[in-house]
C-alpha cells in the first residue's frame, strides 16, 4: 500500500500564515502538518508516498530532503491556482499502481484513525466523524448498511451521517474509473471540483469493488486546517490531545 498526499493549494484563508509557505508546512510544536502525516503513515507501515505539490513546492521538497524521508516522489500541479483537488488527485493517479491512502495535506489526526482505516475489511473506505455538527461547509456522507451512498458538500446536513474528514483508503481497482471520471470533467472545462466528485460518481456507478465502507473517528482528535481559526483551535485543542 502507498499514499497520496495533496499539498498543492495556497491556503488563502490562512494568510498571512501561508504567505511564506503552503499550509502543509504550518507547524504544531516542532513538527509540520506534513511531518505528522508522514510519521503516521510510517507507523501504519506505509513508506511510499506521492506528494502533489504546487504553491511554493520547493519548500515541501526541501523539507523532505532535510528530514531524509525515503521513497517519497513528487507530482507538480503547475495549475494549482486555477484548479482544485480533483485535478491534483488525477495527476497523482497517473503515477499510482497500488492500493493507496489518500490524505488532504491540511489534515492533523490521531494515528489510530489511520490504523483503523488501513485495517478496515472493505477495499475502499472513508474516515467519517459522526459526532460533529454539520453545516454547508463540510464534505458530508449519506450511508446505508455501513456503506456510502452519497458524498458531497451539497448534501442535506439533516440527512447525513457525518463528515468525511479527508482520509481515505482506495483500492487500485478504482484507479482507472477515477481517471476516466476526472478526465471527463477536465475535458468539459470543469477544474474546480473537489476530488470527492469522483467518489460520488463511483457510488452512482455501483457494482463490484466500487462500494465505500466507513471507519468512524469515534471522538478521536483530528482537525482540518482551512482558516486561522482552525489553526488556533487545532493548536489549542487538538495537537495537545494527539501529542500531549
Amino acid at each position: 500500500m502507498k499514499a497520496i498526499i495533496l499539498c498543492a493549494g495556497r491556503g488563502g484563508r490562512l494568510r498571512p500564515l501561508t504567505d511564506d509557505g503552503p499550509k502543509c508546512l504550518l507547524k504544531f510544536g516542532q513538527q509540520t502538518i506534513l511531518e505528522c502525516c508522514l510519521e503516521n503513515l510510517k507507523t501504519s507501515g506505509i513508506y511510499d508516498a506521492v506528494l502533489v505539490t504546487g504553491y511554493k513546492k520547493e519548500l515541501v521538497e526541501s523539507l523532505v530532503r532535510e528530514r531524509s524521508y525515503d521513497r517519497i516522489s513528487f507530482v507538480d500541479n503547475k495549475n494549482y491556482a486555477r484548479t482544485n483537488t480533483a485535478f491534483s488527485l488525477n495527476l497523482a493517479l497517473k503515477a499510482m499502481d497500488d492500493d493507496f491512502i489518500l490524505i488532504n495535506g491540511d489534515l492533523l489526526f490521531e494515528k489510530s484513525i489511520l490504523e483503523d482505516l488501513v485495517r478496515h475489511p472493505d477495499l475502499n473506505c472513508i474516515a467519517v466523524d459522526s459526532d460533529i455538527p454539520l453545516d454547508e461547509e463540510e464534505i458530508k456522507v449519506i450511508a446505508s448498511d455501513g456503506h456510502v451512498e452519497k458524498i458531497s458538500k451539497e448534501l442535506d446536513p439533516g440527512k447525513s451521517l457525518g463528515e468525511a474528514i479527508g482520509l481515505y483508503k482506495i483500492h487500485r481497482g478504482l484507479i482507472a474509473d477515477l481517471v476516466r471520471i476526472y478526465n471527463s470533467l477536465e475535458a468539459r472545462g470543469e477544474f474546480h471540483h473537489f476530488f470527492e466528485k469522483g467518489f460520488e460518481r463511483i457510488c452512482e456507478l455501483g457494482g463490484k469493488g466500487r462500494s465505500f465502507g466507513i471507519a468512524f473517528t469515534r471522538r478521536r482528535p483530528w482537525a482540518e486546517i482551512d482558516t486561522i481559526e482552525d489553526f488556533e483551535y487545532a493548536k489549542r485543542e487538538i495537537f495537545p490531545k494527539i501529542y500531549g
